[in-house]
C-alpha cells in the first residue's frame, strides 16, 4: 500500500508497504542539484553528497561505513542536475539504526577541514576519471552544446578549478539554504508500515528541523534555442564516440508515455530499428542505443554509438537514413505492439525491487507533485494507442534543432557532410 504524508514544516514522507519482502529501501531525496548552483558554487551539490559521508559529531567516516557493513546493508548516494539522493537498503529488522545513521549524517556532519581537503582530492580524481572515459566525454560535449545557455550545459561535478574554489563556508551556506524540510522527501519501500516510518521520522528527523527556516525551492523552466550544432573533441582512441541529440519533452508533457514506447522501438532494444540496421545489417558498430530524458529544459532524445574512426561517416549517414524513414513512415504497428509490451513487462518486473520502488515514489512526488501507484503507471502505457504513436512521430527529429557530437581522433571529419536532415 502506497501512502504519503506531508508534515507542517513541508517535509514529505512516502511509504510503500510491499507484502512478501524482507528488505526495506530508503531514499532521502533532496530536491536540489547542479542546475540550482550559482557560478561560484559549480560542483557544490556533488561535493556535499561526498562530504556528508565524511564524519559526524559522533561517528567517523569509517564508523558510518562499518555500521552498514556490519548489518549487511548497502548505502550510497548520487547527484544529478535536479536532485541529490542518499539511499540505503537493509533487512527490515535493521531499518532503525540505518535511518538514524542517515539522520546523523544530515544533521550532524562536521565538514572537518582535514576530511574536506582529502575528499576534495577524491572528487578531483573522479572528475579526471570521467574526463578520460570517452563515452562520458561525448555525453558532456553533447550537453554543453545542446543545452547551451541553460544550467544543463554544465557537468554535474563541476570542473577541477570549481572544486578547488569550494570553501567550507560556501558548503555550509549552500546546505543550510537547500537542505530544508520542504525540499526533502523521505521514501521507504518494502517490509515497513506507515506507523513504523512515522515513528522513525518523528524520532530522527522532525526534532532536528526545529528552527530551520524552510523555503521551498521553485524549479525554473528553461528553453533551448533551436539550432544545428556540430561539435568535435580530439581523443586518441581506436573508436570514436558519437551522440546525436534532439529535443525531448518537459515533465509536464502529455507525450512522455508514448515517448518511452517509441524509444524502445527505435533504439533501446536488440530488436530496435537502430540496432537491427546499424549493427546487425551494416555491421558498423558494436553498441548503439537511443535514450529519452525529461527535464526542466524540455528534455532530449539522444542516439549514442561507438565505431571505428573510419566508420563514423557511414554510421551517421545510416542513422540519418533511419530517422528520415521514421519521419516518412513512422514505426509499424507490429513494432509498436512489441515495444509497448516490452516496456510494460519491464516496468512490472522493476517493481519487484524495493530500491526501484522507493526511488520511483520519491521522484514522482518531486517531479509531478503526486504519488503514482504501480497500476496507475502501467495503465498510462496501456492507454497509449498506435494512433498516438503516429501523431507523436510527426513531431520528432526537427530539421533545425539537433546536435551532433563526436569524440575521436579524426580531426578532418566534416560532420555536416556526415549528418544533415
Amino acid at each position: 500500500m502506497l501512502e504519503t504524508k506531508t508534515y507542517p514544516n513541508g517535509l514529505t514522507l512516502v511509504v510503500d508497504n510491499m507484502a512478501g519482502y524482507e528488505s526495506v529501501a530508503f531514499n532521502m531525496f533532496v530536491k536540489v542539484g547542479s542546475i540550482n548552483e550559482a557560478p561560484s558554487e559549480y560542483g557544490i551539490s556533488h561535493f556535499i553528497e561526498h562530504t556528508l559521508f565524511k564524519g559526524t559529531k559522533k561517528r567517523s567516516a569509517y564508523q558510518i561505513s562499518k555500521l552498514f557493513d556490519d548489518l549487511g546493508a548497502s548505502i550510497n548516494a548520487y547527484t544529478s542536475f535536479e536532485e541529490t539522493d542518499f539511499y540505503f537498503k537493509c533487512a527490515s529488522a535493521d531499518v532503525e539504526p540505518c535511518t538514524e545513521a542517515i539522520s546523523d549524517m544530515l544533521f550532524n556532519a562536521t565538514f572537518d577541514i582535514t576530511e574536506l581537503e582529502r575528499e576534495r582530492l577524491v572528487v578531483m580524481e573522479e572528475i579526471k576519471m570521467y574526463n578520460d572515459d570517452p563515452q562520458s566525454k561525448v555525453e558532456y560535449l553533447a550537453n554543453s552544446k545542446f543545452y547551451a545557455k541553460t544550467p544543463y550545459c554544465r557537468d554535474v561535478g563541476g570542473t577541477i578549478s570549481n572544486v578547488k574554489a569550494l570553501t567550507r563556508q560556501k558548503i555550509l551556506n549552500y546546505k543550510n539554504r537547500y537542505y530544508v524540510p520542504q525540499n526533502i522527501i523521505l521514501s521507504f519501500a518494502g517490509k515497513i508500515t506507515l506507523k513504523t516510518a512515522e515513528m522513525l521520522v518523528d524520532k530522527y528527523f522532525m526534532p532536528n528541523f526545529n528552527g530551520t527556516k524552510s523555503q521551498k525551492l521553485q524549479q525554473q523552466l528553461y528553453k533551448i534555442m533551436p539550432s544545428q550544432n556540430y561539435a568535435k573533441s580530439f581523443k586518441d582512441n581506436e573508436q570514436s564516440q558519437v551522440c546525436v541529440t534532439f529535443p525531448g519533452l518537459y515533465y509536464s508533457s502529455k507525450d512522455i508515455y508514448v515517448a518511452k514506447i517509441f524509444d524502445v522501438a527505435f533504439g533501446a532494444g536488440m530488436s530496435s530499428v537502430l540496432y537491427q540496421t546499424v549493427r546487425e545489417t551494416l555491421g558498423l558498430v558494436y553498441t548503439i542505443s537511443s535514450s529519452t530524458a525529461f527535464n526542466y529544459a524540455g528534455g532530449d532524445m539522444t542516439i549514442y554509438f561507438a565505431t571505428s574512426n573510419k566508420n563514423v561517416k557511414k554510421a551517421l549517414q545510416a542513422v540519418a537514413k533511419e530517422i528520415l524513414n521514421i519521419k516518412k513512415a513512422g514505426i509499424t504497428k507490429e513494432q509498436f505492439d512489441s515495444a509497448k509490451n516490452n516496456l510494460i513487462n519491464k516496468i512490472k518486473m522493476s517493481f519487484e525491487s524495493t530500491s526501484y520502488v522507493s526511488l520511483f515514489n520519491a521522484k514522482n512526488i518531486s517531479k509531478f507533485g503526486k504519488q503514482i501507484t504501480k497500476q496507475q503507471y502501467v495503465s498510462q502505457f496501456e492507454a497509449v494507442t498506435y494512433n498516438d504513436m503516429i501523431n507523436y512521430t510527426k513531431t520528432l527529429f526537427l530539421k533545425n534543432c539537433y546536435t551532433v557530437s563526436v569524440v575521436g581522433k579524426n580531426k578532418n571529419l566534416e560532420l555536416k557532410k556526415c549528418f544533415c536532415l
